[in-house]
């Protein structure tokens, strides 16, 4: 059975709901289909940060900002890496992106935009995000498709996997979809990938990063590499999976390997939030970076070339019982107990017996203790810390042990500021668009977390090309 429409769009997240929102508008017929049993994607596990420069919520708080200062920001953080011109046209796009959705009732938590310094922070306060996060957004678009839904120019298909793209003359014209029903193939000028990364996709995680470790992630289950498996067997190319970045902090139970939980089991090590009162070891018991390093990159980085890309927070009871906790949502009094439980943390009246628990190695993290304690005593860190207020020293001891986990796919499809998937030889697959995480964030991030430089351009480019694809009187490849 074959349907025909102006514009095809797989994958209802963060990019296809735009997307499809703003071509419905201007009049094309768009069928959205999606894997899932609700729209919204990964949405409804991000934290749905955004930036931008420019917009009006900054300039009524007084904040002087603007695209080129974005653009700067994004490159220092990103070590220059990522797509120029990806990266200019998303910080070109974002103050219009967030302008849109305030029109459209966005609920900005309070105090935003900020610096946050959960990643390499900005030099101005650009980040903004929702009273409920990811959801925020997708609460805001809901009525929006609705709308178009209601008109009958969105035709929405949920718990619809695209099983292969249709092609006619090397030209994209649709996609075979698996539906309760059965096959059938939805036939459209043109198609576009809004399908997610791989983050739920260990074996493709590990053919694009073959170097990496493991994947542990916090994707969510649709999230298995679409958009990929449609295009490359059509010569799409792929790239940026090198500049794969992990999330710092966060915490992987031995009773559910392979999975973390970005909400609720996130320990917070930035030193602009919360000055360490811990130490970090890898499974040899041995430091290694300054805990109080002020560039988040270093310290994702230095965890990701640790013995299983993994390390332990270690500290004694006095640091426990001092200050902000480690794990906001657990508060001193259940990180208490999940130590007891040890399944993620751990307690002792020893170190030796703290690090058999753990699984670090005895001896090492003994030395490392002594040597710490010392630094403290003497003010001077061969490290090169500079936060020492707290040595490990008054039982009982505990160990966290934290992971490089995946937040968001860096590898993705290599695509022209038109969004167009491009061969290995720079040509284009006719008939053929992608955006969002299919993309990569390595593609507008380059090598690191530049804060909200996944989610805007999802959301600014599936808009954009939403409206540009409307705007020509007839929908070419």
């Amino acid at each position: 059975m074959s349907e025909q429409a102006d514009l095809l769009v797989i994958g209802a997240g963060t990019a296809g709901l735009p997307c499809a929102i703003e071509a419905a508008r201007a009049g094309l017929r768009v069928e959205l289909v999606d894997v899932g049993a609700d729209i919204g994607g990964t949405l409804g596990v991000s934290a749905g940060h955004l930036s931008a420069a420019g917009t009006r919520r900054q300039r009524r708080a007084g904040i002087d900002d603007d695209p080129d200062r974005h653009f700067a920001d994004v490159l220092r953080i990103g070590h220059h890496r990522g797509d120029p011109a990806l990266i200019r046209l998303a910080v070109d796009e974002a103050a219009g992106l967030v302008d849109w959705l305030d029109d459209n009732g966005f609920p900005f938590a309070p105090g935003t935009p900020v610096v946050y310094h959960g990643h390499s922070p900005y030099s101005r306060p650009r980040t903004y995000w929702g009273t409920g996060h990811g959801r925020s957004i997708l609460e805001t678009l809901r009525p929006l498709l609705a709308e178009q839904v209601s008109a009958g120019r969105v035709s929405l298909r949920l718990g619809t996997r695209a099983a292969e793209l249709t092609t006619t003359a090397g030209v994209v014209t649709g996609a075979v979809v698996h539906t309760a029903e059965g096959p059938r193939e939805l036939r459209a000028g043109v198609t576009v990938l809004a399908s997610g990364g791989y983050g739920a996709n260990p074996d493709l995680f590990r053919a694009l990063t073959p170097n990496r470790p493991r994947l542990v992630t916090n994707a969510a289950p649709t999230s298995t590499g679409t958009a990929i498996e449609l295009a490359v067997p059509l010569g799409g190319s792929v790239r940026f999976a090198d500049l794969h970045t992990p999330r710092l902090g966060l915490l992987e139970r031995r009773s559910d390997p392979g999975r973390v939980d970005f909400w609720t089991e996130l320990a917070h090590l930035a030193p602009a939030e919360r000055p360490p009162r811990e130490i970090w070891v890898n499974s040899a018991g041995q430091r290694f970076v300054a805990e109080d390093l002020d560039d988040v990159t270093r310290h994702e980085r230095a965890v990701q070339e640790q013995p299983g890309a993994e390390f332990w927070i270690v500290c004694d009871e006095p640091a426990v019982a001092a200050g902000a906790p480690l794990v906001p949502a657990w508060g001193a009094d259940r990180f208490r107990t999940e130590a007891r439980r040890g399944d993620v943390a751990w307690v002792a009246d020893d170190l030796a017996d703290l690090a058999r628990r753990a699984g670090i190695d005895a001896p090492g993290l003994e030395r490392t203790v002594r040597a710490f304690n010392l630094a403290v005593e003497q003010g001077v860190d061969p490290l090169g810390r500079r936060v020492l207020g707290h040595p490990v020293s008054r039982p009982p001891y505990y160990a966290v042990r934290s992971v490089a986990a995946l937040l968001c796919s860096f590898g993705g499809l290599d695509v022209d500021t038109d969004f167009r998937v491009r061969r290995a030889d720079g040509t284009a697959v006719a008939g053929l668009h992608a955006i969002g995480e299919a993309i990569g964030m390595g593609a507008t991030s380059g090598a690191a977390f530049c804060g909200g430089m996944a989610v805007t351009p999802a959301l600014a480019f599936g808009r954009r090309l939403g409206r540009r694809l409307g705007e020509r009187t007839s929908v070419d490849p």
